[in-house]
């Protein structure tokens, strides 16, 4: 097999989410745990957001409009602003293991089901990459086979030239069903393994 580009997701791989965010602003707030999943994530304005309907700024004032309604100016905004400062917590060994790849010579891009802040967000976490997708950029969402079509278009290659790491077995089928040999994300170290049967060799992080 030989491979062009490495294509990764982002949450669950490069980056983690706990929701201590939204936990402390619900908190804040004096509203009942999982409020906001329901206001933001459950709401259909976050599909939109995530297929480039509207910006991820557009998607947050709507939640924030949301909570006012409900609850009141002051108990939203309480809510909103930690559950927006919170960006997710990176993975630094698959940064470091990242970055690795890229010197080889080896592309790397990311594609992630995520408004238009995923740019951003990659910068925070000092996540370099060399080309970014996410599912507002191309308009569709992953497990549709057209997301990693749109992406094997974009980086200027063959599907079967792209290799795709996911921690969600979902995602791996739509890879698959559009061409592009796909496996589950299990760790930094079974990464390390699985590109060196592909002829990238890189050492992996050390365990901790």
């Amino acid at each position: 097999m030989f491979v062009r580009a490495l294509l990764f997701d982002v949450n669950g791989v490069l980056r983690h989410f706990d929701n201590s965010g939204a936990a402390q602003g619900e908190k804040a707030a004096g509203l009942e745990p999982g409020t906001i999943a329901r206001y933001a994530y459950d709401h259909p304005s976050y599909t939109e957001a995530k297929v480039g309907l509207m910006t991820d700024q557009e998607w947050a004032d709507g939640v924030e409009r949301r909570l006012a309604k409900d609850f009141g100016a002051t108990a939203a905004a309480a809510a909103v602003a930690p559950w927006r400062a919170d960006r997710g917590r990176p993975d630094e060994a698959m940064i470091d293991l990242l970055g690795r790849i890229r010197a080889t010579g080896m592309p790397c891009a990311v594609l992630s089901n995520f408004t238009d802040a995923l740019h951003a967000d990659l910068e925070i976490h000092g996540i370099t990459v060399d080309h970014a997708f996410a599912s507002a950029d191309l308009r569709v969402t992953k497990p549709s086979p057209l997301a990693f079509e749109a992406a094997a278009d974009r980086l200027g290659l063959h599907p079967g030239e792209v290799y795709f790491f996911d921690d969600q077995l979902g995602f791996i089928a739509g890879a698959r069903a559009a061409g592009i040999p796909a496996e589950l994300f299990t760790g930094p170290q079974a990464l390390a393994k699985r590109l060196a049967t592909l002829g990238i060799e890189v050492k992996a992080p050390a365990t901790v």
